[in-house]
């Protein structure tokens, strides 16, 4: 029997419960009333099936076709993934050291093995050139100059040393008297005797002054003056003296030590003498060191009036 004669007669059946025969189309059973199964159509599901399987594949390789016709070249092939392998630390890919490396043995030169006919390699090998000669080379104390003939000589290298001079210092005339300490030298006169303020001759000002006390015989000579006491040892140069009481005489003593108790001791060396001063009065020391220096009024000016003494100035060589 064909598929259509299947499909045209109705095919009895059985009913599952009770098996009283039933018509094909009959849904129910007529004697227990139990719901009959389906009728099957296997060959039907199956051819079309077969039939959509089909349409898909030709249908995929008319595309296929078409695409080949208008690009007039073969598809390229899909991309590939190709896998990596996961990159190893040197610590997994190197295996443990499991011997001690062989202790370092120094070899003289006399003993060395002779490179030169060494069967190493193929082709000439190179010369061995001694140090020092022309193509030798050097890693200190020279440098290497090579030629056109390709062979390389050792210059000595060239130091230079510089020798810097440090700068001679600079020196200047310099008033050392100015502030340092002056004091009233009257060793003749009497203890209760008013003697002034000396340290008016060394503040820098000729507007105050240093006065002499009065003589109780003007017609005596004086015999008093002031001192310098620098307090170290100076080399002096020269001395310059203002007064406001021109006239007058004076000599310059100098010492190192003391300062000595009387005009007449050894202690003061003389340096100069000057009679009748003007009101400016420059003298040329000798260029000696000394602590104290000594202006000694020996004549008083021709007018009668009290030595006076405005500024007292006294140069030195001292660094600039």
């Amino acid at each position: 029997m064909g598929y259509l004669d299947e499909m045209e007669s109705p095919r009895e059946r059985a009913c599952p419960n009770c098996g009283a025969p039933a018509a094909a189309p009959q849904r129910w059973c007529l004697e227990c009333g139990h719901e009959l199964p389906g009728p099957r159509r296997a060959g039907v599901r199956s051819a079309i099936g077969i039939a959509t399987t089909l349409a898909v594949l030709v249908g995929a390789a008319s595309a296929g076709g078409y695409t080949i016709l208008q690009d007039d070249k073969v598809p390229p092939p899909p991309a590939t993934t190709v896998a990596q392998a996961p990159a190893t630390t040197p610590a997994e890919s190197l295996p443990p050291a499991t011997q001690e490396p062989a202790p370092y043995s120094y070899t003289p030169p006399s003993t060395l093995p002779d490179t030169s006919t060494s069967n190493f390699g193929s082709g000439p090998r190179a010369p061995v050139v001694p140090l020092g000669s022309p193509g030798s080379h050097s890693n200190g104390g020279g440098t290497i100059s090579r030629g056109s003939t390709g062979t390389g000589s050792v210059e000595p290298e060239t130091h230079t040393t510089t020798t810097t001079t440090p700068p001679k210092p600079q020196f200047a005339l310099s008033d050392i008297a100015l502030g340092a300490a002056a004091v009233a030298y009257a060793p003749y006169a009497p203890p209760d005797a008013d003697l002034g303020d000396p340290s008016r001759a060394v503040d820098g000002s000729t507007r105050t002054a240093w006065k002499a006390p009065v003589a109780v015989d003007p017609a005596a000579p004086p015999q008093l003056g002031i001192y310098v006491d620098l307090a170290a040892k100076e080399t002096l140069h020269s001395l310059k003296l203002q007064t406001p009481t021109p006239g007058m005489d004076i000599e310059i003593y100098g010492a190192t030590s003391g300062p000595p108790a009387s005009i007449t001791d050894a202690g003061w060396d003389h340096l100069a003498s000057r009679s009748g001063i003007a009101a400016r009065t420059k003298l040329k020391l000798s260029d000696q060191p000394y602590r104290y220096l000594l202006v000694w009024i020996v004549g008083a000016p021709p007018d009668g009036a009290r030595p006076a003494i405005s500024e007292l100035s006294l140069l030195s060589l001292q660094p600039e």
